[in-house]
């Protein structure tokens, strides 16, 4: 199922990403804000480039607002919402 995909795509890139930094983080409710998780701006931008390779979309390109994304949760509701919706050209 795309919903699943879609989560368990953002949870393996963020655990990977984290892991570079953070040894000991294994869980990852959808709940936790991603400053918490350590993701500044700078592993966030990293965090954006890598779900776009792995997804195949730019849920940006669509309208979605980058200052927008607080959670893992809005991170997943996001680009789900960009994967259901057709990119006009």
């Amino acid at each position: 199922m795309l919903t699943d995909h879609v989560q368990q795509t953002v949870h393996q890139t963020i655990l990977d990403l984290i892991a570079e930094f953070e040894d000991d983080v294994t869980s990852l409710p959808l709940s936790a804000g991603l400053s918490e998780l350590g993701l500044n701006s700078l592993t966030l931008a990293r965090l954006i480039i890598l779900l776009e390779t792995a997804l195949g979309v730019d849920p940006f390109a669509g309208g979605a607002a980058f200052t927008d994304l607080r959670t893992v949760e809005d991170l997943v509701n996001t680009y789900q919402r960009a994967l259901r919706v057709p990119v006009e050209v």
